[in-house]
């Protein structure tokens, strides 16, 4: 039987639920680097463990549906954005841009 490996399955929780690394990692007042050294760990001890659980909220008993990272240098949350944000952004920076592109071309 093959042994967990505590890193990977780590981050695979963190990428699947969409949390940001450098705001996790803020959050933990650590480097990124640390962070993705953590993933690499076959064993990651149980005070860090405690450690990322105490910066990740994510309540069953709301109507959230991401988890948010509190940050903890500001005492307050970092809410994880989802896809139609992104897209909203997106497509507003590209109208934005053609704008652009417009008015110099003249």
């Amino acid at each position: 039987m093959s042994e967990i490996h505590m890193g990977e399955l780590l981050e695979q929780v963190i990428r699947r639920k969409g949390l940001n690394i450098t705001d996790l990692a803020l959050a933990l007042n650590i480097t990124r680097t640390t962070l993705y050294n953590w993933f690499k760990q076959e064993f990651i001890d149980q005070a860090t463990m405690e450690r990322i659980s105490g910066v990740i909220k994510y309540d069953i008993n709301t109507n959230q549906t991401e988890p948010i990272i509190l940050n903890t240098a500001l005492t307050e949350p970092i809410v994880i954005k989802d896809e139609a944000f992104w897209q909203d952004k997106y497509i507003d920076l590209l109208e934005r841009y053609a704008k652009l592109l417009s008015t110099s071309e003249r």
